[in-house]
This record gives C-alpha cells, sequence and structure tokens, in this order.
C-alpha cells in the first residue's frame, strides 16, 4: 500500500486532529480550518505526527517548510541516515553526512554566501548567525545526502522561502496569504457521466460509512487529492490484475468525488 493512500484512508483521522488543534487556538499562524488539514496532511506524507506537523510545518508557496530543529530531528530518527557538526560558529557550518554507517559527503554555508544572497543583514541572521548558518546546512544537506528522509521530495526551512524565523528555525510571523475565494480556480472541472456512473457512485463510501454524497465539498476536494496521489503513485508498466483492481477502484473513488463536488 502506497504512503498516500494509507494517509487517504486515515482522512477522518487526520482531519479530527487538525480541526481540534485549530479550534483550541493555540496556533495562531492557522487562520483556517482547510491549513489547518492541509499542514497535517503535508506531515502525514513526511511521516510526522499532528501535533509536530502544526507546530513545525508551514506551507509558504505551495510548498512545505520544516523548522531546522524538525527537520534534523527526523534525520537522526531515520535509521539510514546521520549527520554529524563538524564546524558551527558564526563563519561557518559544515555538516559531514552518512548512510547506513557510510561517510556520503558534507553539507556546508558560510557567512561569505549568506552576505552573497542578501542574507547577513537581516536581524535573525545578525541576531543567531550560527544557528541560521545550521538550518541552511542542514537543509541543504538533507536534499542532497538524505532524500528517503522525505521520500524524495524536496523540503526546505522557511528561511530558505523568504520568511523570518527563530533560532530553532520556526517562523515568527506568517506570511502565507490565501487567495481570495471567489479568485480561487475550481479543484476539479466539472465532467459529464452516464446514468450508470452516477448510479456507482451512490454506492461509493467514506472510511466512516458516510456516502460521498453526504460530504461536504471541501472535504471531498482534500480526499480527491489524495486519491489522485494514490493513483498517480502506480507504475503503469507494472501493475498486475490485483493493482489493477486497486486502480479501478481509486478510479471509481475519485470519479465519485469530482461528480459529487461539481453538482
Amino acid at each position: 500500500m502506497t504512503n498516500s493512500l494509507a494517509i487517504y484512508q486515515q482522512f477522518e483521522q487526520i482531519q479530527g486532529a487538525a480541526l481540534a488543534m485549530h479550534k483550541s487556538g493555540f496556533f495562531k499562524d492557522v487562520t483556517s480550518e482547510a491549513q489547518a488539514i492541509v499542514k497535517v496532511m503535508a506531515g502525514a506524507e513526511l511521516g510526522i505526527p499532528p501535533f509536530a506537523s502544526m507546530t513545525g510545518i508551514s506551507i509558504i508557496q505551495g510548498k512545505p517548510t520544516l523548522g531546522a530543529n524538525l527537520m534534523a530531528s527526523l534525520v537522526k530518527n531515520d535509521p539510514r541516515y546521520d549527520y554529524r557538526v563538524k564546524q558551527c560558529d558564526n563563519e561557518a557550518c559544515v555538516l559531514e553526512w552518512f548512510e547506513n554507517g557510510q561517510h556520503t559527503g558534507e553539507s556546508a554555508f558560510t557567512i561569505e554566501e549568506a552576505k552573497a544572497a542578501g542574507l547577513a543583514g537581516k536581524d535573525n541572521w545578525k541576531k543567531y548567525t550560527s544557528d541560521m548558518l545550521f538550518a541552511r546546512a542542514i537543509s541543504r544537506g538533507t536534499r542532497r545526502f538524505a532524500p528517503g528522509v522525505f521520500g524524495g521530495s524536496p523540503v526546505y526551512t522557511p528561511d530558505e522561502l523568504g520568511a523570518d524565523v527563530d533560532p530553532e528555525g520556526y517562523i515568527e510571523a506568517q506570511v502565507v496569504e490565501v487567495a481570495p475565494q471567489q479568485e480561487r480556480e475550481p479543484v476539479w472541472n466539472p465532467e459529464v457521466f452516464d446514468a450508470t456512473s452516477i448510479e456507482l457512485f451512490t454506492t461509493v463510501i467514506n472510511s466512516n460509512g458516510t456516502p460521498y454524497s453526504e460530504v461536504s465539498k471541501d472535504k471531498l476536494s482534500f480526499m480527491a487529492t489524495a486519491i489522485q496521489k494514490s493513483i498517480n503513485a502506480f507504475d503503469p508498466d507494472l501493475v498486475d490484475e490485483e493493482q489493477q483492481a486497486e486502480l479501478d477502484h481509486l478510479q471509481l473513488k475519485l470519479d465519485a468525488a469530482k461528480y459529487y463536488m461539481s453538482n
């Protein structure tokens, strides 16, 4: 079973956790239930628990960003990868990387690079120079030497995408802007289905036994996105009969979600 499919099947639990934390009022950077769900779903795909996702993940420019401390913890918790600090001061941070105990290379970020990128003059870089250098070095090293930690997805620290962060690499101020609802394009374009397909759609239910026809359109949108990712994870050249049956079932669920979202 693919990770994205497992996440789809756990959507009700993911949604419940996200909404509970949003309603608590403790996470001031999350301004809507949808943002909370997206944060927790992004974390689930990376193997991060809901609470850590809410505190450590931010979505900037459509990309998931992680605090440097969370990124480093995930590397240390993965049995395949490890890093050691070779140097970390106000001049440079150099990390040695290992995979299955074998040295694979080094990642570094220097104050000269920060100056060249126009970073050194920023307030957080002046106050927390060595911490900021470490955040850049751990992020660079993770992408180069430990991509399996995040399933091959490129992950960045908030600072790399222009956000102001604290010494642990977490956002100090929310920088994500959500477009007004009327300016957004629909997630799925309406499609025409025949009577036989529509009849089949009435049999499709979610993990709680609720028919798709009774699920809100916002929830269907998140579910459809997860289903599509599961479909895309299959290699069409390697699909056997059992996998084809699973694909057909996923396609039915996706079509049902699209139909009820557009009606």
